[in-house]
């Protein structure tokens, strides 16, 4: 089985190689910067009557929240997750079923990934409430406000690319793994042994499906919002229509 078990580690290594963490910050053109809320973008018209900015016509925003702690939990749970696969592969008998949870313990990386997904946002007069799943919401007020600038989402400019890339790409990581299922069934495999090393493709698979719902998500976006706040923490607001974002936040309803 000395062989089995160089293939599983080679397959681990394989999924780290492909599992990318949280997009760093990227460095941006700036298009306009403004403070305290001032657009000088020219392709942003202000509103001709702020008055019938009404509370059921608060602007759908999308937020990507860029934190160190998620970064880290990501990371940890991340590493968690390969240490744990590898240590019930190396220690559990091969003809235990308990192996298949080297496996199941890989689906715990796209799970983390689906939960720091861009959270939605509720935009009020003054305060932007950013809604986070199994965790408190975080709430922006307007003061804590240093700095807003405008730039494009290079996402929306290359969302065919990125699609592309997943139709081609998802069908052939996943056949992959099924024609080698299969040829190992053919050699006589322990079908616990298969299953696990065929669980790990598949968390692959979801890792790739995670960061793609994530992308999905603010793709349909032209511009982005780029917040930083005095706390020095960072947000990146997606929205439709952002001069209603900005009457909303200067509270500028009436």
């Amino acid at each position: 089985m000395k062989a089995v078990k160089m293939a599983f580690i080679k397959s681990l290594r394989k999924l780290i190689g492909w599992c990318p963490m949280r997009k760093l910050i990227q460095k941006e053109r700036q298009e306009d910067c403004f403070s305290d809320f001032k657009l000088e973008n020219r392709n942003i018209r202000p509103i001709s009557s702020p008055v019938d900015l009404h509370e059921n016509r608060i602007p759908k925003v999308r937020v990507s929240l860029f934190d160190f702690g998620s970064l880290i939990i990501t990371f940890i749970v991340s590493i968690i997750s390969f240490i744990i696969s590898f240590l019930i592969w190396a220690y559990v008998p091969e003809d235990s079923f308990l192996i298949i949870f080297s496996g199941l313990v890989m689906f715990l990386i796209p799970l983390i990934f689906f939960l720091n997904r861009p959270n939605a946002a509720a935009v009020m007069s003054g305060k932007i409430i950013i809604k986070r799943p199994l965790r408190k919401p975080i709430v922006v007020e307007k003061e804590d406000i240093r700095q807003i600038s405008i730039t494009k989402n290079r996402d929306h400019s290359l969302r065919w690319l990125i699609r592309s890339f997943y139709v081609i790409f998802l069908p052939f990581y996943l056949g992959e793994g099924i024609i080698k299922a299969l040829r190992n069934l053919e050699r006589s495999f322990p079908d616990y042994i298969v299953l696990s090393l065929f669980l790990v493709r598949l968390a692959g698979v979801a890792i790739f499906l995670a960061l793609f719902y994530n992308f999905e998500l603010l793709a349909p976006y032209q511009q982005t919002f780029k917040v930083t706040t005095n706390s020095n923490l960072k947000l990146w607001l997606y929205t439709e229509k952002p001069e209603e974002f900005v009457a909303i936040l200067k509270n500028e309803t009436g």
